[in-house]
């Protein structure tokens, strides 16, 4: 039994324990023999309450409420929500009401759902969530039991019927934008805003459609059977939610541990004018770190299709897909195995490779600057910058440098990004992604570039007392926004390129703000001077200048003299680490886990998993090696 499963009996089992213990003393207070007996009343619980403040920041997701429906809900109320689930057919439990019911559905509301999510409803043993799910996870599954009385076939009918009798005032979407209705200057409620259907019973859709609401809204029940109108509310109902198909598919049942399943998809090229191998193994990679790691391979299909059959179903392990092609590792998005049966097809893009480098570009650079010491022989004090670099790959290809080693092995690199001279590098260490070159204040990025957005995320320590003049060249073209965020309050910064703005509060830190819009050919540097003692207003000025760039032929040499020590310090690495890869593929599920419940800013959650999946991406392709 999994541990999602002995939570929900355990809770259940409490939840028993304390009702019987109610009724024991309840019993106890029966009154001494020749005593008026002391009868205990039992205020009913009271009707759940919703406001505004519990609509859901998001829609709600059918599919994800499978998810969560499969994870926790299953035990009392089965796997397809008829009320039999395994506690109720053991006696633990009395019987459920079943959600397939629709008389029973048809008089609640999502907001009643929602509500006995939340506080739990002790007179059916139902345990409060508020603790377990997050809102919106909430609003997730009360929607989707609340889908399932609804076959796909009334909805298909009711989505018939709307765009015969209701698109015109309603609108496509259900927000009250039809052509008809804003000609008229009439009002109507919108379908796809819970804040005013959440406290609407299915029922009472029914009666407005069938009776009519005055001179706002025309009868139908005489031209329209109770079924066709059933079939219309059905589908009013999916206009507030996405994957509206998961109330009722039995596609996205969720196996229960040591059931199989099947995990396809399709392999595609990217590149314009570039054709799939005719043959080709694809991996699958699943496990936990407590488990251990599996692996599966088939071959793909002529048509780039592949399926992988009978994979052990386990809600606690994660899934990936990955391929070989052209001597370069390409790796799926994860698929969390919680989700397995809700979304089973794992699809994989290759690419080919191109070494033009002007197809690479800077289209944002954000610095933050902030006061540190570090221990190098003595303490010195400094400042240290975290940057994070977003290079643009405009092309449909990958892009990479490869120059043969001495083993005949094509060796990888890709980007070259200078530190202003001076610069200790704090972070990246020991990546495997990257060599450092310290001693030429440089650091180089060995993995392929993709097509769309990379982000790169660096750290260095500078030596500071009261000036520094920043002098830090870009090997590639600079289109785009340029921040530099600066916490000591007695640090200024000038800079033709960069003006102050509004300043920000970032983790409890205030940030003075620097911005520009820059335009740079390559080779071109980011410059800016800080001004502002440290400690000792007389110290000397700490010059950074861009002199110090690294002629072309040189760089040239450099990058070939850094693929071969990559390799030489490749080879000598031990064999993979299970352990961290799988580390890394639960991290990318997490952070999916909390994106998609609006947990994390939608631009820092990109940057954070794809910085995730390179990592990922390099450990995976070392192990394939070894």
């Amino acid at each position: 039994m999994s541990d999602a499963r002995h939570s929900v009996r355990y809770r259940r089992i409490l939840f028993l324990l304390a009702v019987a213990l109610v009724a024991s003393l309840l019993s106890a207070c029966g009154g001494l023999a020749g005593e008026q007996e002391v009868v205990a009343t039992v205020t009913p619980a009271s009707a759940p309450t919703f406001t505004a403040d519990d609509t859901p920041q998001q829609t709600p997701d059918l599919y994800n409420g499978a998810a969560i429906f499969q994870r926790h809900c299953t035990e009392c109320h089965g796997i397809t929500g008829d009320g039999q689930g395994s506690l109720v057919q053991d006696g633990s439990i009395p019987a459920m009401p079943s959600f397939l019911d629709a008389d029973h559905v048809r008089s609640q509301t999502p907001a009643d759902y929602y509500s006995i999510i939340t506080d739990g409803n002790i007179d059916a043993l139902m345990p409060p969530w508020a603790d377990e799910l997050t809102q919106q996870e909430r609003w997730d599954v009360a929607l989707y039991v609340h889908s399932l009385w609804a076959t796909p076939e009334q909805i298909a009918r009711g989505q018939e019927l709307y765009e015969i009798e209701c698109l015109e005032c309603h609108g496509e979407l259900g927000r009250g934008d039809g052509p008809e209705l804003v000609e008229s200057g009439r009002e109507t409620i919108d379908l796809s805003n819970l804040a005013d259907t959440a406290t609407l019973t299915d029922r009472n859709f029914f009666v407005n459609i069938d009776e009519g609401i005055g001179e706002n809204m025309p009868a139908f029940g005489e031209d329209y059977s109770a079924e066709d109108i059933w079939a219309i509310v059905a589908y009013s109902r999916t206009l507030a939610v996405t994957n509206a198909e998961a109330s009722r598919d039995e596609a996205i049942r969720l196996a229960q541990a040591g059931e199989t399943t099947t995990i396809s998809g399709m392999i595609r090229m990217g590149s314009a004018g570039a054709t799939l191998p005719t043959s080709m193994d694809v991996n699958l990679r699943y496990g936990a770190q407590d488990v251990g790691v599996q692996s599966m391979s088939v071959p793909m299909q002529p048509d780039g299709s592949y399926s992988f059959a009978d994979v052990p179903v386990a809600p606690e392990q994660d899934y990936v897909v990955y391929v070989t092609y052209n001597e370069q590792f390409f790796i799926s998005d994860v698929l969390p195995g919680d989700q397995l049966l809700v979304e089973n097809t794992i699809d994989l893009t290759l690419y080919e490779t191109t070494d033009d480098t002007s197809v690479i570009s800077v289209n944002q650079i954000d610095t933050t600057i902030a006061r540190d010491q570090l221990d190098v022989g003595e303490l010195t004090s400094g400042l240290v910058f975290n940057q994070r670099i977003r290079f643009t790959n405009d092309s449909d290809r990958q892009f990479s440098l490869t120059a043969p080693t001495e083993s005949g092995v094509q060796g990888v690199v890709s980007l070259l990004i200078q530190l202003p001279p001076g610069a200790i590098l704090l972070s990246p260490l020991n990546d495997p992604r990257f060599l450092v070159v310290q001693e030429q204040y440089a650091l180089v990025y060995a993995d392929p570039i993709p097509p769309g957005e990379t982000d790169i995320a660096i750290a260095y320590f500078l030596p500071y007392e009261s000036e520094a003049v920043i002098d830090q060249p870009f090997q590639y073209p600079v289109v785009g926004e340029v921040n530099v965020y600066v916490a000591p309050s007695n640090i200024d910064l000038v800079s033709d390129m960069l003006l102050p703005t509004e300043s920000q509060t970032i983790g409890g830190i205030d940030y003075r703000v620097f911005s520009g819009n820059v335009t740079a050919d390559s080779g071109a540097s980011l410059a800016y001077t800080l001004q502002g003692s440290l400690s000792n207003p007389a110290s000397q000025t700490t010059a950074v200048s861009s002199d110090a760039v690294l002629p072309v032929i040189l760089i040239i040499v450099l990058v070939l003299v850094l693929i071969i020590g990559l390799f030489i310090w490749r080879s000598r690495r031990g064999p993979s680490a299970d352990v961290e890869i799988q580390q890394l593929i639960r991290q990318i599920a997490e952070l999916d886990a909390m994106h998609d419940q609006g947990q994390i800013n939608h631009d820092l959650y990109r940057r954070q998993r794809a910085d995730l999946k390179t990592r990922l991406t390099a450990l995976m392709s070392e192990s394939q090696e070894s």
